[in-house]
């Protein structure tokens, strides 16, 4: 049924993206679709996002996987908008759109949806079994409505998915940018009404927004919590790729990651700036060109607006803008100092309602982070940052533009490759603060906390030898249960002078799980840098700061832990036992993230291995090709066998791609990913197109060609063929479980 469904003219219903350009949230994607379809414990589920991150466009993405996928669920998308200005207003589109959404489902005609249909041909659209239903609720609501009781018609509106479940046409529904109530004028509290309907129902439904407001104004409802977090830096990087193909935007890899890191995930601003890039025919392939059009996106393009319009909505009156920024910029001269609520009032002028909302928005915007009294501002979004020192210095200082500009652009210009050094640092920090996490009273071989045992007893010994010989390790030592972990700079900020806050840690937990005073305790841990073994200096450097945290915070009973990426020297490790410290090698924490299953918990693997070539077309390159990816399968353990599954499945890529590409540049763009289970190639070209030809629908009657194409899908796991604007991507897996 759905597969025939009728299209609006865009081919979507409600998405902006393609499905095969949503990239980085698939596993959200699959957590709602498991949601609506029943999976889940809970009806409710809570969507948590910070600003910027593209929570609608998930719960779009959403809708429309149901929408073509299924039919027995009603998808119902329904988003609050500014101009919904009282709670009835909005309660009348809640009506409208559920309706509309509902006969366009039912009928599986999204043209429905973009004629907008009224109540009247509503009703004529319905398909006959839905037609009652309907037009009762719809009577209901009038009624409601003519007798000016507007509690009682807002409760009716928001029931419609209740009266429809009563008639056995079951939803699921999505409310969006619910933090938008905040706005209403009128005496109904809009979202404690929808909470009330849908917590006592048994219709499955998400309730997203800000999650500084959701958290506060949900926190007793009975639901899931789903957090959606900025994208990953690889992911980043991907869309960032990607939107370069759709816009014709050249970057390299350089300036990928760069455009990764600085706009730290957000998929909305890093589409903001492609497109900025796109309108303004500038190509990305260098850290100034990308500077330069992210200072044009500071000083009045879309980033600007993004928060041009939160300040707006914060503050309608510009004086008070003003205010707010210069309070922003005074405390980023401070060094981000937090400032009493009191002193923020004075300084705006505002009576104490208008403060009040004033400071609840920004908090909900995280602008600020209000707390005990105390505005801290939230600096560590350096977007943020960038725009409160623009402002300031054209409307508070009055600085002349062009000077700013220059400024202010020279500045992010030297800024970018610290930024880089900065992202790449942390990217290869171990992820102390989730492996302290999944502590929960394990017994582990001694051996992993202490590197003495380790070089003498393993150090140089084959994978094989070393896992052997840890599994029969019979001292032990017991890990604590952890309660709490976070960043040491969290508790003691002054850390990060000397490191970045994700190579730091500390844990709160109970030695025995007894939960008493005496077997409480704190374990603090650092990752700490030296090329060869460490120093005794250093060492006894870490551990001095270690011991500082411990003072300043009060920890009376704790424990620390050292890393050291090629151990510690015999010197070292005697400072160590004279501390009663653990220390580790960056591999015995692998090994000891291994022994305890906990490789997809523990952020990005730490085993990936990246390599890259381009090779010529013709000439038989292939082969060097065939070689390279030999050496590499081979020093990763992959069996003979498979070597030459891959082998051939990469020489058969490789001719494929020089046999039919009308490549401008006859190059063939290789790249080999290997992590803890499987080897990923992609090869990719410009010019090759398959025309849409899918893997499962090559037959061998195509020829050699086809021949090809179906051998690498025997020979590998894996095979996916992706079209690119400028030719076609072949990604191939092979997994060494089936080696």
């Amino acid at each position: 049924m759905n597969q025939s469904a009728k299209k609006s003219p865009t081919g979507k219903v409600f998405s902006t993206v393609e499905r095969e350009d949503f990239i980085g949230r698939s596993s959200e994607l699959d957590a709602l679709i498991q949601h609506a379809r029943g999976e889940t414990q809970n009806h409710g589920l809570l969507l948590l996002s910070a600003p910027a991150l593209g929570v609608s466009e998930l719960l779009k993405q959403t809708h429309e996987q149901l929408f073509r996928g299924q039919n027995k669920v009603i998808p119902f998308y329904f988003a609050l908008k500014k101009r919904d200005k009282t709670a009835k207003q909005a309660a009348i589109r809640f009506l409208l759109t559920f309706l509309r959404q509902t006969v366009a489902f039912r009928r599986q005609d999204a043209r429905i949806l973009d004629a907008s249909p009224d109540i009247c041909e509503i009703s004529e659209l319905a398909l006959p079994s839905d037609g009652y239903w309907i037009d009762r609720l719809v009577e209901t609501c009038e009624k409601e409505n003519k007798l000016n009781n507007d509690r009682a018609f807002i409760v009716n509106c928001l029931s419609a998915p209740l009266r429809a479940l009563a008639n056995g046409a079951r939803s699921f529904v999505m409310i969006d940018n619910l933090h938008e109530a905040v706005n209403f004028s009128d005496a109904t509290n809009f979202d404690d009404e929808i909470k009330e309907i849908f917590s006592r129902s048994d219709i499955r439904f998400v309730f997203a927004g800000k999650r500084r407001f959701l958290f506060k104004k949900m926190q007793t409802l009975n639901a899931e919590v789903l957090k959606l977090k900025p994208l990953s830096f690889s992911d980043a990087g991907l869309l960032a790729e990607n939107l370069s193909q759709k816009y014709s935007v050249k970057i390299n890899e350089q300036t990928q990651d760069l455009i990764a890191a600085q706009l730290e995930g957000s998929p909305t601003f890093i589409k903001h700036l492609l497109s900025a890039a796109q309108k303004t025919r500038v190509h990305l392939s260098s850290f100034q060109q990308v500077q330069k059009v992210y200072t044009t996106e500071l000083f009045g393009g879309k980033i600007s607006k993004y928060y041009d319009d939160i300040f707006h909505e914060v503050a309608p009156n510009l004086e008070t803008q003003k205010s707010i920024i210069k309070l922003l910029y005074d405390a980023l001269t401070l060094d981000g100092e937090k400032t009493p609520v009191g002193s923020w009032q004075r300084h705006t002028g505002l009576n104490e309602i208008s403060f009040y909302q004033t400071m609840r928005l920004l908090n909900m915007h995280e602008i600020v982070r209000v707390s005990s009294h105390l505005v801290e501002p939230m600096f560590e979004n350096q977007i943020l940052t960038d725009y409160i020192k623009s402002r300031y210095r054209l409307e508070i200082t009055a600085e002349p533009r062009a000077l700013v500009i220059g400024e202010m652009l020279s500045e992010f210009i030297k800024r970018a490759p610290k930024t880089m050094a900065k992202c790449y640092r942390r990217r290869s920090a171990i992820g102390l603060r989730d492996v302290l996490s999944i502590f929960d009273c394990q017994e582990m071989p001694e051996i992993l906390f202490d590197y003495s045992a380790f070089k003498d007893e393993l150090k140089g010994l084959s994978d094989d030898e070393i896992q052997k010989t840890i599994n029969g390790e019979t001292k032990k030592i017991r890990l604590p249960q952890t309660s709490y972990a976070a960043h040491t700079a969290a508790f003691y900020p002054l850390i990060e002078q000397v490191t970045e806050k994700e190579r730091s840690a500390v844990a709160f937990g109970f030695q025995t799980c007894t939960y008493t005073d005496d077997d409480a305790i704190v374990w603090i841990s650092t990752e700490i840098d030296s090329k060869l073994e460490a120093s005794k200096e250093l060492t006894e450097f870490w551990c001095d700061r270690l011991e500082m945290v411990a003072l300043m915070c009060d920890f009376t009973k704790y424990k620390i832990w050292v890393v050291a990426p090629e151990g510690f020297s015999p010197e070292a490790i005697e400072v160590l036992r004279q501390r009663n410290a653990y220390g580790s090698s960056r591999r015995q924490v692998e090994l000891l993230i291994k022994y305890l299953d906990a490789e997809e918990k523990v952020g990005e693997k730490l085993n990936a291995n990246e390599y890259e070539m381009v090779v010529p077309m013709g000439d038989e390159t292939e082969l060097i090709s065939a070689h390279a990816v030999e050496e590499i399968a081979r020093r990763h353990h992959f069996a003979p066998k498979a070597i030459n599954q891959i082998k051939t499945a990469l020489v058969e890529a490789c001719i494929n791609a020089t046999e039919h590409s009308h490549s401008p540049d006859r190059k063939i763009y290789q790249k080999f990913k290997v992590e803890d289970d499987k080897i990923t190639i992609t090869i990719s070209n410009r010019g090759l197109r398959l025309t849409d030809i899918k893997a499962q629908e090559i037959k061998p009657d195509e020829g050699r060609r086809g021949w090809g194409l179906k051998l690498m899908q025997n020979l590998m796991d894996e095979v996916k063929f992706e079209q690119v604007d400028d030719g076609t991507r072949i990604s191939m897996v092979k997994y060494l479980k089936n080696s």
